[in-house]
């Protein structure tokens, strides 16, 4: 008997579903530890129903890796349309950032940290790839056109304020021999001095509104 057909949002809950447990196996076992067999057994699926949402184990990896990356994009758009000045929007894109890698630090740690071995050379040409730095870089280049921060190259100034929260974040997850305490509010005290120390004094007033 052929298996019926599933309605469009049958398929994508499916894979989501299979998307969150690659997230959790992978950060158990590495990329290498990851396969096709391992996602089936962890979802009660066999490798070939497994076939109908992912042709290859290279699909999932990288549609787990758009997916959130999307996800981030998403939300760092939001608050670029609703934050007029640019130098408070540089402060919310980096907490939302940061906000984003806490909520999920396997998904971070998958991304940011374990992406050496060109994993996901496939996605190099999606602009979803270099989406959030551009929409920051962005709100930067407009903080140093209005003066508000210092005449650097705006991928300077950008590379400096991203290094500041994501290096807090890294840390935290990285070295857990060291108490960071709560770090969120470290995350937004590096992305504060970070921005102060490319700001004009002059603008100051508009970060702390």
């Amino acid at each position: 008997m052929a298996r019926p057909s599933l309605t469009e949002e049958q398929v994508n809950e499916v894979r989501q579903r299979l998307l969150l447990e690659t997230g959790r196996l992978i950060a158990r076992d590495g990329y290498a530890g990851f396969s096709m067999r391992r996602l089936g057994a962890a979802v009660e699926m066999t490798a070939g129903a497994l076939y109908r949402y992912f042709p290859t184990k290279q699909h999932v990896l990288l549609a787990y890796f758009a997916a959130a990356l999307t996800s981030l994009s998403q939300r760092l758009d939001a608050i670029d349309a609703a934050e007029p000045d640019p130098l408070r929007a540089v402060h919310r894109l980096a907490l939302a950032y940061a906000d984003f890698c806490l909520e999920d630090r396997d998904r971070f740690r998958l991304l940011f940290l374990e992406n050496d071995q060109g994993q996901f050379q496939e996605l190099s040409s999606d602009p979803i790839l270099l989406h959030p730095y551009q929409l920051l870089r962005t709100r930067v280049q407009q903080a140093i056109v209005a003066g508000l921060l210092r005449p650097l190259p705006a991928d300077t100034a950008t590379q400096l304020v991203w290094a500041a929260v994501h290096g807090v974040i890294s840390l935290s997850i990285n070295v857990p021999e060291i108490d960071f305490g709560e770090v969120r509010p470290l995350a937004d005290a590096a992305a504060t001095m970070a921005i102060r120390g490319l700001a004009n004094p002059s603008a100051l007033p508009s970060l702390e509104r």
